[in-house]
């Protein structure tokens, strides 16, 4: 009976041997990659009393990042749960290699049950201490009698309810950090004009020395250039003195290699107010590095749509920030308010978060009439309804046209209603009308891969116009996907490659001022073919038309909704 014992001790010892550790099964889920096991275990290998599985930890850390998420909270992860692996917070937290929320220098820390990355927990923790530095004070030699006309004189008196616009406008002249987010056509940059007009007056009415400094910027080229052509029609005798928009790279001065900019916490900006759109696009690196540059009296003003896609990058900044706030206010700021713009805000009835005060939603839609179906979806999935969404999508209207999802419906719909349009730009000899033609329709996927991907689409449309395995050809239309400022060209920019009245190729692009320009082909920065764009990459544009493809498969950007799932 013993040896019959030692024997089945034996074969337990030998099968658990042969088991597959928990972060081998997450690499064969896909849950990691081998760059993720990769720097667990060049960690371990600092680590001398190792617990069980922080290898795996340490991995679907890594991992997070890629998902947007800056740490990996410990007990609600979904990958934790599908490997039916169990974390002891306590004997984490007598790893060397991990710090607590106090302490510092090592490669991890961990807040409560979220496991972090050292790097990213400083950047929150920084971002956390510079943000409230800017609630907690004020501007100074603020002349209130001042920004009441200025507001009356700059905003019409609507006929009925709060003109948000004009208490976004107040409340970022009085505050030194303002947020303001709003979907499409609420007004956001119109409004930011309006709001540097009535920082200028302040400051020449203060009869100060100097003039005001103001930067503008945003995270890529095309939505900087979106800001400069927006504040430029707001009124363009602002640009006189205030620099165009720059990327927010260009701004700080980021240095290829080095992880500190050149403007930063001990050298700060050289500027009193930084006006940021896009914001949603912001990562938390970036975000940290902006708030480090910004000089202790400088004020900032942060442009964006919280509900919009958030940036590639770990971190939800916009989203974060704007919380649940932006439609209540303390008593104490409604009362400051109501005599500068003439509303009263709505009071919260329930305790505020210190930032509720600083962010403001703007709720009218100039672009979308709420009650007709781009209107109707976009409100059904800001809430998260499902079902309201699948109600608006099958009833349709002249807005929304809704189809199955098939090889053969796409294949269709691309002969249908795409090849015609880029047909007509092939047949075009005129840059600014073929230009033109490129807003009229875009084809816009969730994912790169697969076959309702971008790439897939590109290929379809390049052969049913038969210029497949041409490089270069007449009507090809481009994106720019890097930064070249000596071609003024910026990632996202579009163009098109048509053949010039000497008969050589060139590509066009449209400038800022509406004109077209061309450089040849040779001095073109690295781009790709865009019949069909990312979703991420369309931000900041405007088509008359859009086609969404969604993907039949699940990805990590794009889970389909049945009619089973509930409401949410």
């Amino acid at each position: 009976m013993r040896n019959s014992s030692l024997v089945l001790m034996t074969v337990l010892e030998e099968s658990f041997k042969t088991m597959p550790k928990p972060i081998n099964t997450a690499l064969q889920m896909e849950l990691i990659t081998r760059a993720d096991q990769q720097l667990a275990e060049h960690l371990l290998a600092l680590e001398s009393t190792a617990i069980e599985n922080l290898d795996l930890f340490i991995a679907l850390t890594s991992a997070a990042l890629r998902q947007g998420h800056v740490c990996l909270s410990l007990k609600t992860d979904a990958s934790l749960e599908a490997l039916g692996v169990s974390v002891d917070l306590e004997a984490l937290t007598a790893v060397s290699i991990v710090a607590n929320q106090d302490a510092g220098g090592q490669p991890l820390v961990l807040a409560g049950s979220r496991l972090y990355l050292a790097r990213y927990y400083v950047w929150e923790q920084q971002i956390i201490a510079d943000l409230a530095r800017l609630q907690q004070s004020r501007p100074m030699g603020l002349n209130l009698d001042l920004l009441k006309r200025g507001l009356t004189e700059q905003f019409s008196q609507p006929a009925n309810g709060i003109d948000w616009q004009r208490a976004a406008a107040g409340l970022a002249v009085i505050n030194r950090l303002c947020i303001i987010s709003g979907g499409p056509g609420t007004g956001k940059t119109y409004t930011v004009a309006r709001i540097l007009r009535l920082l200028v007056d302040q400051q020449f009415h203060a009869n100060a020395e100097e003039p005001m400094r103001i930067a503008l910027a945003a995270p890529t080229g095309k939505a900087a250039g979106r800001l400069t052509e927006s504040v430029l029609a707001a009124d363009a005798a602002l640009l006189e003195n205030i620099p165009q928009a720059q990327t927010l790279h260009r701004l700080l001065k980021m240095r290829p290699g080095r992880v500190m900019p050149h403007f930063n916490r001990k050298n700060p900006l050289p500027i009193d107010v930084l006006i940021v759109d896009e914001v949603s696009m912001v990562d938390l690196p970036m975000m940290a590095r902006i708030l480090a540059a910004l000089p202790a009296h400088a004020r900032l003003i942060l442009l964006g749509d919280r509900y919009q896609l958030g940036s590639i990058e770990a971190g939800q900044v916009m989203a974060d920030l704007c919380g649940t706030g932006g439609r209540e206010y303390s008593q104490p700021l409604v009362d400051k308010l109501a005599p500068l713009c003439g509303d009263s805000l709505p009071v919260a009835k329930s305790k505020l978060t210190d930032m509720s005060n600083h962010v403001i939603t703007l709720q009218h839609s100039r672009r979308f009439d709420p009650s007709k179906g781009i209107g109707r979806l976009a409100a059904a999935i800001n809430a998260g309804d499902s079902e309201q969404m699948l109600n608006t999508l099958q009833l349709g209207d002249e807005q929304l046209d809704w189809q199955a999802n098939n090889e053969a419906s796409l294949e269709a719909l691309l002969l249908e209603r795409v090849l015609p349009l880029f047909k007509q730009v092939q047949q075009s000899t005129n840059p600014a009308e073929a230009l033109a033609l490129l807003t009229h329709l875009r084809v816009l996927c969730a994912v790169h891969e697969g076959p309702q991907g971008v790439k897939a689409i590109n290929r379809k449309l390049e052969k049913q116009l038969g210029v497949a395995d041409r490089q270069l050809y007449h009507g090809k239309p481009v994106m720019i996907t890097v930064n070249h400022y000596e071609q003024r060209l910026f990632n996202g920019d579009i163009g098109l490659v048509l053949r010039a009245e000497d008969g050589e190729l060139r590509v066009f692009f449209i400038t800022l001022n509406g004109s077209v320009r061309s450089i040849p082909p040779s001095r073109l920065p690295a781009h790709e073919t865009v019949y069909a764009m990312t979703i991420h990459k369309s931000q900041g544009s405007e088509f008359k038309q859009v086609m969404l493809v969604l993907p039949q498969l699940d990805s990590l950007v794009f889970i389909p909704v049945s009619p089973e799932h509930k409401k949410k």
